[in-house]
């Protein structure tokens, strides 16, 4: 394998699972969680604040440029320093080998530093699925966990656009767009490994 697989994809789809898959499966190095530990320990924050930043505060005011203009210095930088921290960890593991990122706009750092990767989008027409996944990873009581999903990836969808004025699942932005809701976990591995093995330019 000579290029990376970056994986974005709606909350409870699988995405997370897919891309574990295809680690387990080519012996790839699994980025999820991982970068925002490294990232935080690469540029001087605590990896808890940082962690609580990455997956919660997408949906505050900091990912609103108007907001951002009547805030104090420090607290303007903290998302640009998050990005340049995030950015730093995924480049140099993709230079070091080809490996597998999952979200964080892993597609954009990886095209901004001239690397090579597939782009994948999962998304999930079983709501079903969708809503078991949010009740049992996350706790989210079953009454409240379409609105728990919808609000996942609207906080996603504002920390792409944010940083890289993309749209969140728009096909144009991927090489692949894989319905896990039919296809299953496996099949869809299958066919990104497929996809990878093909060379692809840089994204």
């Amino acid at each position: 394998m000579d290029s990376s697989i970056v994986i974005n994809r709606e909350f409870g789809s699988g995405g997370r699972e897919i891309g574990r898959r295809l680690a387990e499966r080519t012996g790839m190095d699994f980025y999820d969680t991982r970068v925002v530990a490294e990232a935080a320990e690469r540029g001087g924050m605590i990896a808890d604040q940082l962690a609580e930043f990455d997956e919660k505060v997408t949906t505050g005011p900091y990912f609103d440029l108007s907001a951002l203009m009547g805030l104090d210095a420090e607290t303007y930088a903290l998302p640009y320093r998050m990005y340049a921290a995030v950015a730093d960890v995924i480049t140099e593991a993709a230079r070091r080998r080809p490996a597998v990122f999952i979200g964080r706009c892993a597609d954009r750092i990886l095209h901004d530093a001239g690397l090579r990767f597939r782009n994948v989008f999962i998304y999930s027409t079983d709501i079903e699925r969708k809503v078991a996944r949010a009740v049992e990873l996350d706790g989210v009581a079953e009454k409240d966990a379409e609105k728990y999903i919808a609000k996942m990836d609207r906080a996603r969808a504002r920390y792409q656009q944010f940083f890289t004025n993309t749209r969140f699942g728009d096909y144009r932005e991927y090489d692949l767009c894989l319905n896990s809701g039919r296809l299953g976990y496996d099949a869809c591995a299958d066919l990104i490994l497929a996809a990878a093995e093909t060379r692809p330019g840089v994204g």
